[in-house]
């Protein structure tokens, strides 16, 4: 029984420990490091900071606050931008961090004032938002803008001092505050009809304008400072260049230097070879010209002799042949005189083409005869019994031609004698029959020569033909009546055809076209042109 008491208590126990720990787990609240609890109802007001509190359904009511820093951002820009001391509106973006108090009453405070549900950035901006632009602004309002952005921390300490009281007395603790963006409003922002506006872009303008006017100063004077640095450069740069250009012409002219002084040594020993290799080329050719000569003056001994014999045959046949020569001689004689400008001419020309070669021959030879002046001197020696030995020869055949020729121009004389008493005892009749007869002769040749202007011609017509017989020519002048008639109709169509071109040709050169007149006259009828 004792054991049944005890077991029976034990259960007991333990189910009152379940049914007070499940109690607690359901109505008992406990506050945490950043959340405290505000309970309301039966008992009164209770803040709990640490520890825990019961909360009775139909006796209380709790509330959690939020104990933990919170980051508000307020941002001031573009038309909302502030105005600072000296009318220039400014861009400021802010960053406030906010706490509840951590103390009894500051809970209090902040849980009657603001609530619960308030306790977030979004309701501590949207409720104190005025109050944060407000300090902003009084804040600006002193200062200017250099001075906001070179005193920015002193400018987020004044908008801080401002804004703690005001906070404090809602049960808020400003912790920090950080200033993110500061900047000038840009232009295209602001409302120039806006008084403060139209200041601040004044003094904008003024404070753009020095500056532009410094920066453009600045970077002039900083473009001459490079160029001229540009320019110290450049002369040092080719200064070192020309004594590079110079040590390098150095080095050229002395290795030039030792190529000149190289090549006449090379030279000289070439020269040297080439004097001892030639001394040896005329030995060589010196005693083949001795043996060549040898055998010239050989063969020369024999052709000599058979010269001698052809020339007399020569003489011989000159003679008998000089009496025909004589006939032909006159028949020549003539043509002789007529080719005899042509060659004068031809050999003036060929006189000219000769001294030319001759002259570059005399160059060239004056060079040979250098090489072969020994191989000469030795050739001379043998030559001159061979050219003593020729003259003679040439000498006897010289007098025999001279025989020769004497008696064939005696012949020539005595046939032209004969020709010209033969010509003197011709009569005017003959005389004038040979003239006619080389007139006809000559004539194909004249009017082949007369009718190449008259190639040009299309037509001749003859309109009128008159002085047949008669006193009188187609011209209206005097004609020679002892000419047949058809010669004097000859002589006015080729009169025709060689003044025709010449009219012409004096029409072309006055401006004035004689041919339509020509045709004009050619077309006319006839017993108009006779009136």
């Amino acid at each position: 029984m004792v054991v049944l008491a005890w077991i029976f208590g034990l259960i007991v126990a333990i189910a009152i420990i379940a049914i007070l720990v499940a109690f607690l787990n359901r109505f008992y609240r406990k506050s945490t490091r950043d959340i405290a609890l505000v309970r309301t109802g039966f008992g009164g007001q209770r803040i709990v900071l640490s520890g825990g509190c019961l909360v009775l359904p139909f006796l209380h009511k709790v509330e959690e606050i939020g104990m933990g820093t919170m980051r508000v951002e307020v941002r001031r820009t573009a038309e909302k931008s502030l105005i600072a001391a000296d009318r220039i509106r400014v861009d400021v973006e802010l960053e406030f961090y906010v706490r509840v108090q951590p103390s009894v009453d500051g809970v209090a405070t902040a849980a009657q004032a603001i609530g619960a549900r308030g306790l977030n950035p979004t309701g501590i901006r949207s409720l104190f938002e005025g109050r944060f632009i407000d300090a902003l602004q009084a804040v600006a309002a002193v200062h200017t803008m250099d001075e906001l952005h070179e005193k920015r921390g002193e400018f987020v300490g004044k908008v801080g001092a401002q804004l703690r009281q005001n906070l404090s007395n809602n049960g808020l603790l400003l912790d920090s505050a950080s200033l993110t963006r500061l900047d000038q409003a840009p232009f295209g922002a602001l409302d120039e009809n806006n008084a403060f506006n139209a200041v601040g872009m004044r003094k904008l303008s003024e404070i753009i304008s020095a500056n532009r006017k410094k920066r453009t100063e600045i970077e002039a004077e900083a473009d001459i400072a490079v160029r001229q640095t540009n320019l110290e450069a450049s002369k040092r740069r080719l200064k070192l260049q020309q004594a590079e250009e110079e040590a390098q012409i150095e080095q050229r002219l002395e290795i030039e230097r030792m190529k000149a002084s190289s090549d006449a040594e090379t030279a000289k020993a070439r020269e040297t070879s080439m004097v001892a290799s030639e001394n040896a080329r005329i030995e060589r050719e010196k005693q083949t010209r001795m043996q060549e000569v040898q055998k010239q003056r050989e063969i020369r001994d024999t052709e000599i002799d058979a010269q001698l014999a052809s020339e007399l045959r020569k003489a011989d046949s000159a003679i008998r042949l000089a009496g025909k020569h004589a006939e032909e001689a006159r028949s020549q004689a003539q043509a002789e005189l007529a080719r005899a400008e042509v060659v004068v001419a031809q050999e003036h020309v060929q006189t000219e083409r000769e001294r030319a070669v001759a002259e570059r021959s005399r160059e060239i030879a004056l060079k040979r005869e250098q090489e072969s002046g020994e191989v000469a001197a030795s050739k001379a020696e043998s030559d001159a019994s061979v050219l003593i030995r020729r003259a003679q020869s040439e000498a006897q055949a010289t007098r025999t031609r001279a025989d020769a020729e004497r008696l064939r121009m005696l012949a020539e004389s005595e046939g032209s004698k004969a020709l010209i008493a033969a010509e003197n005892s011709r009569s005017d009749s003959l005389m004038r029959l040979q003239l006619e007869r080389h007139r006809l002769d000559k004539m194909p040749e004249i009017v082949a020569t007369m009718m190449k202007p008259v190639e040009k011609i299309d037509s001749i017509r003859i309109h009128q033909v008159s002085g047949l017989g008669t006193g009188v020519g187609g011209n209206g002048g005097a004609s020679d009546s002892t000419k047949p008639p058809v010669n004097q109709v000859l002589d006015s169509i080729m009169g025709m055809a060689l003044q025709l071109p010449a009219l012409k040709s004096i029409g072309d050169a006055i401006g004035v076209d004689f041919s339509s007149a020509i045709k004009t006259v050619e077309g006319e009828p006839k017993e108009k042109r006779d009136g």
